[in-house]
């Protein structure tokens, strides 16, 4: 039974693997704000930071040297805004004289699950471990997950929208990055974390096998009905059409309106480069819509 609960979760490990798209991207750490001129710059509020991004306060505490770190290092970089009426990614002298007031920062919606006394096996090797260094491994992937600002159970649609457009810098219209499903794997991997990375293991509940992912890490549903493609689509979801050709297609959406959405999508006409800001009605999408995954932020 042992043996094959193990050789269980290689086979579907191995296959997660392969339909997953990894991509490295190095990240570069800053000790000063980004803008060199800093005339206008105003002073960080880490107050106001933390109670606008409850999911950083959860995730570096609300300490104001904690907060400035944060936004100088990944905050500034994903468009947040560092004190109230300032435009996102703006420029920041020295932390405000105060301290985050925690009472007023609210603790985002957590996915975590009872681990219960194991089995446990890791995804990464499919091996069985002890309690502690399951545990070991959730607490390494959680770091690098808050650190790196993903979208978080509990974000707004405006927060997602935020870090959604600042990767615009990391994946510039007309970056060659091959076709529509590498280019929108890029996008939802650089919102919510890649898939292989944000999963811990397995858990063996009773006669179940349950898999653990990290903290606050958004889950997504698949949606086929066209009548409730209107009410219920947000951005940061992926559509998949027929496009002219009768060939499948996927985007993700960069905003919606009364009138349509705006995506992001890759390989448009075959050029397998990225491009930012494509608008589609909501007649044309009704007639070409195969699909939505949802992400339930």
């Amino acid at each position: 039974m042992k043996k094959e609960r193990i050789g269980r979760k290689i086979i579907v490990a191995a296959m997660a693997v392969a339909m997953a798209f990894t991509i490295s991207e190095g990240t570069k750490m800053v000790t000063s704000p980004a803008h060199a001129d800093q005339e206008d710059a105003g002073s960080f509020d880490p107050v106001y930071y933390a109670a606008l991004y409850p999911d950083v306060a959860a995730a570096v505490g609300t300490s104001p040297e904690a907060l400035y770190s944060h936004y100088v290092n990944f905050g500034q970089k994903e468009g947040r805004i560092p004190y109230e009426g300032a435009a996102g990614g703006a420029s920041v002298d020295v932390t405000a004289d105060t301290a985050a007031d925690t009472a007023t920062v609210t603790t985002p919606v957590q996915t975590t699950v009872d681990i219960g006394n194991g089995p446990f096996w890791l995804f990464t090797d499919g091996e069985e471990v002890d309690k502690a260094t399951f545990l070991q491994e959730k607490q390494r992937l959680q770091q690098q997950f808050d650190a790196a600002g993903y979208v978080h159970v509990g974000w707004t649609e405006q927060q997602v929208q935020a870090r959604l457009l600042s990767l615009k810098e990391q994946y510039p219209e007309g970056m060659k990055v091959g076709n529509c499903s590498s280019g929108a794997a890029r996008i939802t991997n650089g919102l919510y974390g890649d898939p292989y990375d944000i999963r811990v293991g397995w858990v063996a509940q009773g006669d179940d096998d349950v898999l653990m992912t990290v903290d606050g890490c958004v889950p997504k549903r698949s949606i086929a009905s066209r009548s409730v493609a209107e009410s219920s689509l947000r951005i940061g979801d992926e559509v998949y059409i027929k496009n002219s050709e009768g060939l499948g297609h996927v985007m993700v959406v960069l905003s919606r309106s009364s009138d349509g959405i705006t995506v992001v999508e890759s390989n448009q006409n075959s050029d397998m480069k990225m491009h930012w800001g494509s608008f589609i009605s909501w007649a044309e999408l009704d007639a070409c819509l195969r699909y939505i995954w949802h992400y339930e932020y």
